[in-house]
């Protein structure tokens, strides 16, 4: 084919093949974005391939690695779980899992862990995606880190059932874990206690150290407590200074005996506040269960109602409640509406309890102390009402009233020429610390005309522990007035000679609790001589109550005590008794008078058999010694209290306590004595630990021979002599 010259100059023809991609570029830039969408998102994305069983992750966003800590090289191709650990016992698992088989959306909150093993919640979305045939290839999944969101709903949660301050179950959740309780018990046949445990005069801590030093006293109590109990068991506070105690699963109701006595020892050791040492005792009341008893509250409120005859019984005790209990809980709730009309109807009258000076053998003083003529119940005694007016603030207008009528009377008496000697008004916390209680008492003596050298005011010694700057000044004006000031029921609150010395006052009564057993006991002997050289120390004077035996009141007045009161002297009595009573007032008896022995050693002889007292006695006399005998450790307690005793001579197999056990607890109180056992048998063991440890001088056999008997009595005298000298 020939081509013309005219085809030459035509440029040849361009073929274009033109494809329209618009749409697929759009894809790829939505692709594109997608990914950096993911990329940028602050939730960690994940995409797990849904076609192999494994179901492997095929993509981790960054937010992923922030919030898990693992790198993505560390998650691609593993299966999501290895995020639980070993914390695979979750509800929330199975529901993914049936989830993921059917290909349903899904959204749980699971428990995942960090690569640094620490915990988070993570809330998950998965949601399928399947391809043009409907199959499911891929699980795409949204995780958030939702931990702090769950902490703040736990802490919520808490709040609600726990308290703040102890972090113990409060009143809510205890009431719903006794439900349980009880319907377990009931189910299996057991016993189940509830301890109510109120700790003995918290208010007066709180009163006298401010709120924040009661909250430690309370934490640690509760630490204290929880020592105390099974990992079963249920410890809650039930608010203030109430804790309560599940004991579940008893066999029987003396198991619950041993728990008490456990926490009645824990709470009372000292508690350690600001550098102080607070002594804190608790009442417990016992609830147990029955099978009749269908709601939780009726068994706290038995408890309650035990608790607070604990508290009538003197604090620091265990009751166990009884259907007698019942009457008296409600007495106790009409108390509360009937005091404040008492006070106005006059149904309150003083009695006065005498004060014997030790040394003088004289009426030193009478304390007037309040009764309730209740219309209904009879006269009542001060601790059957006085909590409950410290409870409801009514002490106030009561101690008001009190004062009031005991300087009415005494300043007839005064004007009689009946007494010569202050009368004694007890003053609560509330009252002390009111800012017109100065005032009041001065408005008081002005009416009644009494001189204030005639009252004494007896303050807790919690009040007298406070000694702020605030204490001390109502202290100092009280004392400008001119009345005398003592602190009562000394030792068992915060004695301390640091704030003793500072405060402007002139007596200490020593405490019944100490006194009761003063004659046999080394423990209350000690600290009731402490307090006494503490005192004098001050130059102030020393009463101790409680006096009930001329044992006791002897034991005072041979170690210097000024001054006693008690049942021995005499009990509270009405103004028209108490004025016979000081017509015919002759001081009552504190022992033998040790005339007879002051030339003559004395000993003392202990066995329960008459037959082997009187021969040792006949054996001993003919030496001219004094002779006393007891039937037991008990009588002779009795008889060393009245006398003074050189030499005891005691059997060791004796009922009640032995012979080495007696004379341990008389070388406590007596210490200058010589101590001699004389025994049928031998006992080695103990009567060595004995000698060991100073119980006793001598081991003696029996039968005895008479000449080697008084051998070994005259050592021991000379040995006791050259003791003294």
């Amino acid at each position: 084919m020939r081509v013309s010259e005219s085809d030459r100059d035509v440029e040849p023809a361009t073929l274009l093949a033109v494809r329209d991609i618009t749409e697929g570029y759009a894809a790829q830039q939505g692709l594109l974005l997608g990914r950096r969408a993911m990329e940028a998102s602050a939730s960690g994305i994940l995409i797990v391939d849904a076609l192999d069983p494994k179901h492997p992750l095929i993509y981790v966003n960054p937010a992923f690695e922030r919030i898990t800590g693992y790198r993505r090289g560390e998650a691609l191709g593993r299966n999501c779980k290895f995020l639980q650990g070993s914390d695979r016992d979750q509800p929330e698992l199975q529901t993914l899992r049936e989830a993921l088989a059917r290909g349903h959306d899904v959204n749980v909150a699971l428990r995942n862990y960090r690569k640094d093993g620490t915990l988070f919640w993570n809330e998950l979305s998965i949601s399928p995606v399947r391809n043009g045939a409907g199959v499911v290839t891929h699980f795409v999944g949204i995780q958030n880190d939702i931990t702090e969101r769950r902490v703040h709903e736990a802490e919520v949660l808490r709040r609600s059932s726990h308290d703040e301050l102890t972090d113990l179950p409060n009143r809510a959740l205890l009431l719903d874990r006794l439900r349980e309780a009880l319907a377990l018990a009931r189910r299996h046949g057991r016993m189940l206690a509830a301890l109510l445990i109120d700790l003995d005069q918290f208010r007066e801590i709180n009163d006298s150290l401010g709120h924040d030093k009661g909250d430690e006293v309370l934490f640690e109590a509760a630490v204290r407590l929880r020592a105390c109990l099974r990992d079963g068991d249920t410890l809650a506070r039930l608010g203030g200074d109430e804790f309560m105690v599940l004991l579940p699963d008893l066999a029987r109701p003396e198991d619950a005996a041993p728990v008490a006595e456990r926490i009645l020892q824990a709470i009372a050791r000292p508690h350690t506040v600001a550098g102080r040492a607070i002594h804190c005792s608790c009442s417990i009341g016992v609830a147990f269960a029955e099978h009749s008893l269908d709601e939780p509250e009726q068994l706290v409120q038995r408890a309650d109602l035990a608790m607070h005859a604990a508290k009538r019984a003197g604090r620091n005790t265990v009751r166990v409640y009884s259907g007698e209990l019942a009457p008296r809980g409600s007495d106790r709730l009409e108390m509360r509406a009937q005091l404040q009309g008492a006070i106005a109807r006059g149904e309150f009258e003083l009695h006065y309890q005498p004060q014997l000076d030790l040394q003088g053998h004289r009426i030193s003083g009478v304390e007037a102390l309040v009764r309730w003529r209740h219309p209904e119940l009879g006269q009542l005694a001060p601790e059957r009402f006085i909590p409950v007016a410290e409870e409801t603030g009514q002490i106030v207008p009561l101690g008001g009233m009190v004062m009031e009528q005991a300087c009415v009377q005494h300043r007839r008496w005064v004007d009689r020429g009946l007494l010569d000697c202050p009368v004694a008004v007890n003053v609560s916390a509330l009252q002390f610390r009111r800012e017109d209680f100065v005032d009041t008492v001065a408005a008081v003596l002005a009416r009644t005309g009494l001189p204030a050298r005639r009252l004494e005011l007896e303050l807790t010694e919690s009040v007298m522990m406070d000694a702020g700057a605030r204490t001390l000044e109502t202290l100092h004006r009280l004392r400008s007035l001119g009345v005398s000031l003592s602190i009562d029921d000394f030792g068992t609150g915060f004695s301390s000679l640091g704030y003793l010395k500072r405060l402007p006052i002139d007596k200490v009564k020593i405490d019944r609790s100490f006194v009761k057993d003063i004659t046999h006991d080394g423990g209350d002997a000690a600290i009731t001589l402490s307090v006494i050289a503490m005192a004098h120390h001050l130059r102030l004077r020393v009463i101790a109550e409680g006096v009930e035996t001329a044992a006791q009141m002897a034991y005072l007045k041979r170690h210097l005590c000024d001054e006693v009161q008690g049942f021995h002297i005499s009990q509270p009595l009405p103004p028209a008794e108490l004025e016979n009573f000081l017509a015919d007032f002759r001081a009552p008896a504190a022992g033998e008078a040790d005339l007879d022995g002051a030339e003559r050693t004395t000993l003392l002889l202990v066995d329960d058999e008459p037959n082997i007292l009187r021969a040792l006695t006949r054996t001993l006399r003919r030496d001219g010694y004094r002779i006393l005998s007891a039937g037991g450790a008990a009588e002779a307690f009795e008889v060393l209290a009245q006398h003074e005793v050189q030499v005891i001579l005691s059997d060791q197999r004796m009922p009640q306590m032995c012979g080495t056990d007696f004379l341990s607890q008389v070388k406590a109180l007596y210490p200058q004595t010589v101590r001699i056992v004389l025994s049928g048998y031998t006992d080695l063991e103990s009567v060595t630990e004995a000698i060991n440890r100073g119980a006793i001088y001598r081991f003696l056999t029996k039968p005895w021979e008479d000449g080697p008997l008084r051998a070994h009595i005259k050592e021991a005298v000379l040995h006791q002599r050259r003791q003294r000298s």
